[in-house]
């Protein structure tokens, strides 16, 4: 997969526009090397569709503009993001721990919730207040025991 068919592939499952992509990248205001100026959105269409190169001092904003790690616009593959989470995790202070550790509560896992689920999920939050207790405990249990299947090291 070319990198610019994975940032149309992270565009679109993150449910943004080109165009709103376009102004977020331009929003950045990244520079080229070439000319010293921000890509048009015309431009950045180019990119997208790959009739033009990606030059490399974008890839940083492009990544910041998608709230992904530059690494993702390369590959999804399991074995090097592994590979990157090892590197990163030798490398990390306290704070940074922490700071991990922190916003672990409010995100999803998108390994487990497929975009496509986020419906379902969704749905499924709104109708637990009509839930048993029960039936809450039952549920609970299943899918703690799914998340230790899921979480057991690789």
């Amino acid at each position: 997969m070319e990198v610019y068919e994975k940032i149309n592939l992270i565009i679109k499952t993150k449910e943004i526009t080109k165009r709103a992509f376009a102004k977020i990248l331009r929003n950045l205001e990244p520079k080229l090397k070439s000319t010293g100026e921000i890509p048009s959105e015309k431009t950045i269409y180019k990119y997208l569709s790959g009739d033009i190169s990606i030059p490399i001092e974008l890839i940083p904003y492009i990544a910041e503009a998608l709230d992904v790690v530059e690494q993702e616009l390369f590959t999804l593959h399991p074995q090097s993001k592994r590979k990157l989470i090892k590197y990163l995790s030798t490398e990390l202070d306290s704070t940074q721990i922490s700071y991990i550790k922190s916003s672990q509560k409010n995100v999803i896992n998108t390994k487990i919730i497929e975009p496509v689920h986020k419906e379902e999920v969704e749905k499924i939050i709104q109708l637990l207040e009509f839930t048993p207790l029960a039936m809450l405990n039952k549920i609970i249990k299943r899918i703690e025991e799914i998340k230790e299947i899921v979480h057991k090291p690789l």
